[in-house]
């Protein structure tokens, strides 16, 4: 019976992530159909802009969250793990609010002098709006997924707002400016379903059971957040760093180019972060108990299901890249061979996926931020080097270079030190 469940939770979230995926590519598809490429540059400029913004105001809490809220409920203390999510909410709500309005300030003369892209000024004002709901709606996915309700995670932090936002994009939106404040919008309503949510579930935060023999305290909320704060920041600036370097050397056409090779090879992430956020409590759970056996074979299984669902997608990418691309209009075909090279990291990410998610949730967090450190310097001193001379391809390398770079680390991190223990 509890491998029905699992396996029905499983087939909930794949479909919900098909759902997502639809929805997503759906937007960034018709988004550049309907904007052009030098619009649609300009848009996933303020898309990345957004991302890495809301991903600094979280300060790594959304992560600290899942961790210690399955934790803490795993051990039957409830209580616990609501001042872990009243905490963990409040904080992040707050570093939202300032980094709102700290973008609100920069945005012209973050356009006219760091992009020259004077167009860019006001859709980059107007992406402020977007910063708290986003944020909030990645808190409240993470502390749903602590709860191990990740299907409904995965709806409040990924799946509802491209829906919606595609739907705005549909019947009447046709400009920058409008889908930005569709997308916030489309955010604010994901909040209000993962706030409805969390009162379902406010009961289980309540109860306690008293464990007979009760195993080590957790460590404090922050002793946690503050290393998976510089992964997350470090990861998102990894994604983020092809895009903005770029953005600087070349025009808004390259970008939206690029934009949306990137954004068809990151379906394959797509897939990953949906199995991840179903899996992390897992992990938390098992090794908190000591099962590291179990926790192997769920490792495994986690895996394998990954690389079955994602390597048929890769092989789409490397084969048919330009037809990919040209079902959204000529002018994209160029980013046919940066496509190409987008599907060779994921690739190395899809097979050996979600090993930094099981380093997080085992407390190796410590060792995740040195990785990641590892991989933004890379990045940087490649960026420097690659996109200047080769503009798209050598941004398409360094997104695959950082892919792969994370994933052999971490899953060679992973063996030595949670599975290779005697």
């Amino acid at each position: 019976m509890r491998l029905l469940r699992t396996l029905f939770s499983y087939g909930a979230a794949l479909g919900l992530r098909g759902v997502e995926t639809l929805g997503k590519l759906g937007l960034y598809i018709y988004a550049a159909h309907v904007l052009g490429a030098h619009d649609a540059g300009l848009f996933f400029l303020c898309l990345t802009w957004i991302g890495l913004a809301a991903t600094i105001a979280r300060l790594g809490l959304d992560k600290a969250m899942t961790r210690h809220i399955a934790a803490e409920l795993a051990v039957g203390d409830g209580p616990a793990a609501r001042r872990v999510l009243i905490y963990g909410l409040s904080v992040s709500g707050a570093a939202a609010l300032l980094a709102a309005g700290l973008t609100a300030v920069i945005a012209q003369p973050a356009a006219t002098h760091l992009f020259s892209l004077s167009g860019l000024g006001l859709p980059l004002m107007l992406s402020a709006i977007v910063i708290l709901p986003q944020t909030l709606a990645f808190a409240l996915g993470a502390a749903l997924a602590g709860l191990g309700r990740g299907v409904a995670a995965q709806l409040v932090q990924n799946a509802l707002w491209p829906v919606l936002t595609f739907l705005a994009l549909l019947l009447w939106i046709d400009s920058i400016d409008g889908l930005i404040l569709a997308l916030g919008v489309s955010l604010a309503i994901s909040c209000l379903l993962g706030f409805a949510l969390l009162l379902r579930d406010r009961h289980r935060l309540a109860e306690t059971h008293p464990q007979a023999s009760p195993p080590d305290p957790m460590p404090g909320l922050w002793e946690t957040a503050l290393p998976l704060m510089t992964v997350e920041i470090t990861q998102v600036v990894l994604a983020s760093l092809p895009v903005l370097v770029l953005g600087i050397v070349a025009d808004a056409a390259t970008v939206g180019a690029f934009s949306i090779a990137s954004r068809i090879s990151m379906l394959v992430w797509v897939i990953i972060i949906s199995i991840a956020t179903l899996a992390a409590p897992r992990f938390a759970s098992l090794h908190r108990l000591g099962r590291i056996e179990e926790l192997r074979r769920y490792n495994r299984l986690i895996r394998l299901g990954v690389a079955a669902i994602g390597l048929p997608a890769i092989a789409m990418m490397l084969v048919f890249p330009q037809t990919l691309l040209g079902l959204i209009a000529p002018e994209f075909i160029a980013a046919a061979p940066a496509l190409q090279i987008l599907a060779l990291g994921q690739a190395i990410n899809c097979v050996l996926s979600c090993q930094d998610v099981l380093l997080s949730m085992t407390g190796h967090h410590r060792l995740l931020r040195r990785l990641n450190l590892l991989q933004l310097v890379v990045g940087i001193v490649l960026s420097a080097i690659l996109i200047p001379f080769f503009g798209m391809i050598g941004a398409a390398l360094i997104a695959s270079i950082s892919l792969a770079q994370g994933a052999i680390g971490t899953t060679f991190f992973a063996q030595r030190l949670i599975f290779s223990k005697k």
